[in-house]
């Protein structure tokens, strides 16, 4: 593991990144309280159906707010610098491997040095950390919160998603007539409507390995075989708008305002040892909710893997 000496940030630990494009926050209570996207309780058609086409199995689902960006590398490092001020040997381990970006044949030297640290990259999401990374994050997000004293609520829990969480939120859509949240059945391949990674006006939605849409839809396919190793193009084209990732507020977010559920960094879940969402270098088959990555559940750390976090409140008063 590359070793990275402290950051002294210039910001406050909870305070607002302004940049000229667009407003990413960083760890504000107001943005917590009040800006994360708020799920009610409700049930949702998990994936999977029997011969007459209906879901085999329905879970109910605690209410939850989920953060609607990836961790970028500035609140990771506001994390790791909070964490060095008084425990160096947590730092130590809450360090990011930046080996994860060398590979054999790629001059990616650039991004072993400057990805997690240079301002460049601050918007860009955290990778190069492990399942237990990401639990010690939310641990430390948890007890900032509760021990501010003008926080909203009482009591709150900051952690990863479980697996039915994510496809909660994956699956979410706008509103009903009647003012209700509607669970969208397992049909929808994707965080968005349709089955399409490009809107009616072409705009591409998601950061991943392209491959041609008669494909991802299984057209011609005569087995997941086919649909898993099909690639017709390459991330970082000009065509998906981003090198390897891209910022965590790239690309449109989805009828509930999250921000790259699908692509991007293929995103870890409360339950260990498998992602959701696919990332940029994956192909759009993994974009699908109702597909899993599996991964080493021990302390596997890759160039594609990064987390959002959710939030569930214990005591509202």
């Amino acid at each position: 593991m590359k070793k990275i000496a402290p950051l002294i940030l210039l910001f406050p630990l909870f305070s607002f990144l302004i940049r000229k494009e667009k407003q990413v926050p960083a760890l504000s209570r107001h943005f917590l309280e009040n800006k994360m996207i708020y799920f009610p309780q409700g049930s949702v058609h998990l994936p999977g159906v029997n011969a007459e086409g209906k879901s085999t199995k329905t879970v109910s689902v605690s209410s939850f707010y989920m953060y609607p960006y990836e961790v970028s590398n500035m609140l990771y490092r506001v994390f790791a610098y909070d964490v060095g001020l008084t425990d160096f040997s947590l730092y130590e381990k809450i360090l990011p491997d930046t080996l994860v970006w060398r590979h054999k044949l790629a001059y990616n030297e650039p991004y072993v040095e400057y990805y997690y640290r240079h301002p460049a990259y601050r918007d860009y999401p955290m990778v190069g950390i492990s399942h237990e990374q990401c639990e010690l994050f939310c641990k430390w997000l948890t007890e900032k919160y509760n021990a501010d004293p003008d926080r909203k609520f009482k009591k709150v829990i900051f952690n990863l998603p479980t697996k039915n969480q994510w496809y909660y939120a994956a699956a979410e859509s706008l509103s009903d007539d009647n003012g209700k949240k509607n669970v969208i059945p397992p049909a929808r391949l994707f965080p968005w409507s349709g089955p399409y990674l490009r809107n009616g006006k072409g705009l591409i939605l998601a950061n991943f390995k392209e491959i041609d849409q008669a494909t991802i839809k299984g057209e011609n396919a005569t087995d997941n075989n086919f649909i898993r190793n099909a690639d017709y193009g390459v991330a970082g084209t000009l065509n998906d708008n981003a090198d390897v990732t891209a910022p965590v507020n790239a690309y449109l977010p989805n009828e509930a305002g999250l921000y790259n559920m699908a692509g991007n960094v293929e995103e870890f879940v409360r339950e260990k040892g498998i992602t959701k969402g696919g990332s940029w270098n994956d192909t759009g088959f993994y974009l699908r909710n109702d597909v899993e990555e599996k991964y080493d559940s021990t302390n596997s750390v890759s160039s594609s893997r990064g987390f959002r976090f959710v939030m569930e409140v214990v005591e509202a008063k």
